[in-house]
């Protein structure tokens, strides 16, 4: 416990950094001191703003971190770090977007600089913002392996699975959207889980209660869950495991 990384603990008495990072997904963000991560962000865009330009997307980055930190950030001068080298010039632009005169607006009364890295130095903020990227390359690359056996087990003892399958050998995909894909049950692309219980609980405690799950709650766990699986009841399902979770 005396060697393993953790997070540090604020001291309102050094300046804090601000690093801050957007990619296509969602944005990603640490609040730092001395170079030790105080605290971290990491969000999904939403359908509205994975349109928006990579200047904008990037501002929104600045603007959320900020109003996340406000109340360690507004005792005194801190640095935002950016990989955007025209947010570095944000206090000398002229507001053309309402996006601009909001950030601005956010920012009023706070006493900061912003300072430009190049993208390979921004390590920490650029994979938060990738995490749902992150996410899909561990189900497939890391848990796949392990999971694709579960999930073939479960078939032999489930009585709809044995129908389906013997239904796509024959025709794939079908008219309900399933195919069989070496020996997998997919669904619209995903992999279908049939009536285990057991194995449904553990993906959802992946996909939960793990370091990439962080304990988020029952909308953001299950929209993720439903990227990569599919069985009936999941909402269900997912709503009883976190409400069950004793940590939540």
């Amino acid at each position: 416990m005396t060697r393993t990384p953790v997070l540090g603990l604020p001291d309102f008495t050094q300046p804090f950094t601000l690093e801050t990072d957007a990619c296509n997904d969602g944005i990603g963000a640490v609040l730092m001191q001395q170079g030790r991560p105080i605290s971290y962000l990491s969000k999904d865009f939403g359908d509205k703003h994975r349109s928006l330009s990579i200047y904008e997307k990037e501002l929104l980055a600045l603007i959320m971190a900020v109003e996340k930190w406000r109340p360690y950030l507004q005792r005194q001068e801190f640095t935002i770090l950016t990989d955007h080298k025209s947010l570095s010039f944000l206090n000398e632009q002229n507001l053309h977007s309402e996006l601009q005169r909001k950030a601005m607006t956010r920012l009023m009364g706070l006493y900061f600089k912003i300072v430009y890295k190049k993208d390979k130095e921004i390590v920490v903020a650029d994979a938060l913002s990738r995490v749902a990227h992150l996410l899909a390359v561990q189900a497939v690359s890391t848990v796949q392996p392990v999971w694709i056996q579960e999930v073939l087990n479960s078939y032999t003892t489930d009585p709809k699975a044995q129908l389906l399958m013997k239904q796509l050998v024959v025709s794939s995909p079908d008219a309900n959207g399933f195919n069989l894909e070496q020996g997998l049950i997919r669904h619209n692309g995903t992999i279908w889980i049939g009536q285990n219980s057991s194995l449904q609980t553990k993906i959802i405690a992946v996909f939960h209660s793990s370091p990439l799950g962080g304990h988020s709650s029952i909308t953001p766990t299950y929209f993720k869950l439903k990227k990569h699986f599919a069985w009936k009841g999941m909402r269900q399902d997912v709503e009883s495991y976190i409400k069950q979770c004793s940590v939540c």
